[in-house]
């Protein structure tokens, strides 16, 4: 009989090419879900580290799963191990912690080997993301603006001509409200929730609140797109 040649996948516990192709199917899957990512993201907190992150987090699920499977003892350990990693980063968007519960998902599935469960929920998922961003799914053309006002103060500390302010939102306005107010020793600072009627524009409140004598200073926000600051 000739010499026996080990198996190396029993060697090493494991089958090198599963291993391989779970690693590698993870980094594919975390490079398309951060592509969708960077397709439609809206808004300023765009980050280039959670571009990296998606995919580390897509192929480190798979490792963990591979490593978890089959071994009761090699569970236990991981979970204490992550047990002893501390997130400081705050997520300040809801979708962006879907897209690690995706990468996540994806990278168990992959290092489960359920590789077809992982290539078609990713195209559906993906798919459903970019049908969604298309449609500008969950957007209300019904949303206020925040208007803040700087204005000047009367000897009794109250703010000039805030009634004025008032009817000029009921002008170019379907709606307002006053959100807060905050008084200085000359001056008050009064920030209004604003709906602009449909022939209206944002930017034409702060025209016509420059024409006021007693406004020193305007701002305006749109909380449409949620800019974050």
């Amino acid at each position: 009989m000739g010499p026996v040649i080990p198996d190396i996948g029993s060697a090493l516990g494991v089958d090198p090419l599963a291993v391989l192709l779970g690693i590698c199917g993870s980094f594919l899957i975390g490079v398309i879900t951060a592509w969708v990512y960077k397709s439609t993201h809206r808004g300023l907190s765009y980050s280039q580290s959670f571009q990296f992150s998606l995919v580390l987090l897509c192929m480190l699920g798979s490792v963990v799963m591979m490593i978890s499977t089959g071994s009761l003892t090699r569970a236990i350990g991981i979970l204490g191990a992550f047990s002893l990693i501390r997130f400081r980063t705050a997520i300040k968007d809801p979708k962006d912690m879907a897209y690690i519960l995706m990468v996540l998902s994806m990278g168990l599935a992959m290092g489960a080997g359920l590789y077809v469960l992982a290539g078609i929920a990713t195209a559906v998922t993906c798919l459903v993301i970019l049908l969604l961003t298309w449609l500008d799914f969950g957007m209300t053309s019904k949303h206020e603006t925040v208007v803040r006002i700087m204005c000047k103060t009367d000897a009794k500390g109250s703010a000039v001509n805030v009634a004025s302010y008032e009817a000029l939102f009921g002008n170019l306005a379907e709606s307002f409200r006053l959100l807060s107010a905050h008084a200085r020793t000359d001056r008050m600072e009064l920030t209004y929730g604003v709906r602009p009627k449909k022939n209206q524009t944002p930017v034409g409140l702060l025209e016509a609140l420059r024409k006021e004598e007693s406004v020193e200073d305007a701002e305006l926000f749109d909380a449409k797109h949620q800019v974050e600051f």
